[in-house]
């Protein structure tokens, strides 16, 4: 398995998990040190602010943007995004030329969980969960 389908496969479960995790928010993580948040940034305590992605919503457009310096030894590779009930929405993959920042239509009306994944390739995995 190439490092591209590993991170693809790894995004779309660990946000599937986290969809279904919900009510055990209050457990120990599970995923300490492997997955990544605001509240549990681990062993990167101190690089949170660059990595955890910022999600807006503006006319049925999910906007992500990851607040990181993009270099060739260092950046951004991509975001994805799945909803409630598991259901993948997208993936955005960048090279170190690209700003990290992705657009995915939202469904028509569509109200619930979201949850955003930003990957690094030096910092690991990163997941924000917002309700529309």
């Amino acid at each position: 398995m190439n490092r591209r389908d590993f991170m693809s496969t790894a995004a779309i479960s660990t946000a599937a998990l986290a969809v279904t995790s919900q009510t055990a928010q209050a457990a120990p993580p599970r995923f300490e040190n492997v997955v990544f948040d605001a509240k549990r940034p681990g062993h990167w305590k101190d690089v949170e602010a660059l990595h955890v992605p910022i999600v807006a919503i503006k006319e049925g457009k999910l906007i992500i943007r990851t607040p990181h310096p993009m270099s060739e030894a260092h950046y951004i590779v991509s975001h994805s995004v799945v909803l409630k009930g598991g259901e993948f929405l997208g993936r955005t993959t960048f090279t170190w030329k690209d700003q990290p920042i992705s657009e995915h239509a939202l469904p028509a009306g569509y109200k619930g969980i979201i949850i955003v994944t930003s990957t690094c390739n030096l910092h690991d995995f990163w997941v924000k969960e917002e309700r529309v």
